[in-house]
């Protein structure tokens, strides 16, 4: 005999990073066993390959069924003018407002920027919103998906915009569907905006990202949810290797500390900055300690004046081996794809290493949650650069500047300091009584304990379904 009939979810994904985080990670297992799902996908097939948002093919994916639909970026990138008019009417008058500004006229200018300012002014955003609505429309295919599948409830993991949510905001609402968006990263509630309203109900990573939806995003307490990150669900499982074992993987020495050099996505001169550290410890002012070096998965090209790692001739320093091939393809051709490293990788890492030096970037966070002290090295010398530029507002946005003065993070804003704070941080990292310290500091952006990631996503959506019968 046959079970009663499950309700039947649609998840809808437009990026790679998506896949990585939440199909890869197995995020929605139980949520499979509760409910009839079906995998949308998005092909833009009229779009240049390096524009892509999904390069994987989504039948390869092994999930149980898929769907493909073809929104084109034409349309994805017609939302753009209503999309910064709400993040700016939104933050009007919060901490977050000037440093947003300044990264709105990074993008776009500063005549449009000002344009769009005059559009999110409170007497004028009411109407302006209402042209681009009404210039927009309605997506049919959408919403003939919709009628087609008649799911219980639609759930899009996101970036908090792209080609689905604000299609899906204005279709949900009007075919009376229940809408649970899930948070990809961390700066998405602070830093984008759902232009044609906010979900149903809102998954962030914790109570930092709790308070940045209700306060920026303007979600109602009750709307939003702190269950954790997808992608960092990996990190909760205990070490399978040894320290000898991690030592062996990673190609450094067995009787050194090793610390962490995490590369950033924006361009950077990352050799230079390794070179103070080699030097600090020739000159023996940073006690024996190995450096291992991760470029980040997304980094680009050789800048200006950066020499390449493996001519430098290092000798306390070792690039992590699971990102040398990547390494070497992208200074020779700096328009190959990024790497989709993995993240049963970095946990390793990050159980073998006693801290991290990194300039802005979510691995400070992920080190923060192994219990571990990190520098952010964000020298002035490189404040003249276009990376530089862009890290000083960086620094303003409410994501990163939530860390400053917490336990376990410490700023570096000089060459000349970064020896006195790397023996800090081996001083933290070898003291037992910093570590819950540091775990208390992480646990405030990211929930680490409790049911897992994908248990709760699937609790929430029998909830958001319980008055609504399978279809």
């Amino acid at each position: 005999m046959h079970g009663p009939a499950k309700k039947k979810a649609l998840v809808f994904i437009d990026h790679d990073l998506i896949i990585r985080h939440f199909i890869a990670s197995g995020t929605f297992a139980e949520l499979e066993d509760r409910f009839d799902v079906t995998y949308v996908f998005n092909d833009d097939p009229d779009v240049d390959p390096a524009k892509k948002w999904i390069h994987q093919d989504p039948h390869a994916l092994g999930l149980r069924r898929v769907l493909v639909t073809h929104v084109p970026r034409k349309r994805m990138g017609s939302w753009f003018k209503l999309y910064i008019v709400t993040i700016l009417h939104k933050q009007r008058g919060t901490p977050n407002y000037p440093g947003r500004k300044l990264r709105v006229i990074e993008s776009v200018g500063w005549l449009r920027a000002q344009l769009l300012t005059f559009y999110s002014l409170p007497g004028i955003y009411p109407f302006a919103r209402r042209y681009f609505l009404a210039k927009q429309g309605q997506y049919e295919p959408l919403a003939e998906l919709l009628r087609a599948e008649q799911p219980n409830i639609i759930i899009q993991p996101s970036i908090l915009t792209g080609y689905y949510l604000n299609e899906l905001l204005l279709l949900s609402r009007e075919q009376g569907i229940p809408y649970l968006v899930l948070m990809n990263s961390w700066d998405n509630p602070s830093q984008k905006a759902a232009a044609t309203g906010n979900p149903d109900k809102l998954v962030v990573w914790g109570e930092q990202t709790r308070h940045h939806a209700i306060d920026y995003m303007r979600m109602a307490e009750a709307d939003v949810h702190a269950f954790g990150a997808a992608q960092f669900q990996i990190y909760r499982r205990p070490p399978s290797e040894s320290d000898a074992e991690l030592r062996t993987l990673f190609r450094v020495p067995a009787d050194k500390a090793i610390v962490l050099y995490a590369g950033v996505s924006k361009s950077i001169n990352e050799t230079r900055h390794l070179r103070l550290i080699e030097n600090a410890i020739e000159a023996g002012q940073i006690p024996p300690c190995h450096i291992l070096y991760r470029p980040h998965p997304w980094r680009g090209g050789l800048v200006e004046g950066e020499q390449d790692f493996f001519t430098a001739g290092f000798r306390h320093v070792s690039m992590d081996p699971f990102m040398e091939a990547y390494y070497r393809r992208i200074t020779r051709n700096p328009e190959a794809s990024i790497d989709m490293a993995s993240y049963a990788i970095t946990a390793k890492l990050l159980r073998l290493v006693c801290g991290t030096v990194s300039s802005l970037s979510t691995v400070l966070l992920e080190t923060l949650m192994h219990g571990k002290p990190v520098i952010s090295f964000m020298p002035r010398q490189d404040m003249a650069t276009k990376y530089g530029r862009s890290a000083a507002i960086s620094q303003r946005l409410a994501h990163f500047h939530d860390l400053w003065g917490k336990d376990g993070v410490i700023e570096c804003h000089e060459d000349s300091d970064l020896p006195a704070c790397v023996r800090q941080m081996l001083g933290q990292a070898a003291d037992p009584a910093q570590i819950d310290k540091i775990r208390a500091t992480a646990n405030y952006f990211v929930v680490t304990d409790g049911a897992s990631y994908g248990e709760r996503v699937a609790k929430l959506a029998e909830e958001m379904t319980a008055a609504r019968a399978p279809a």
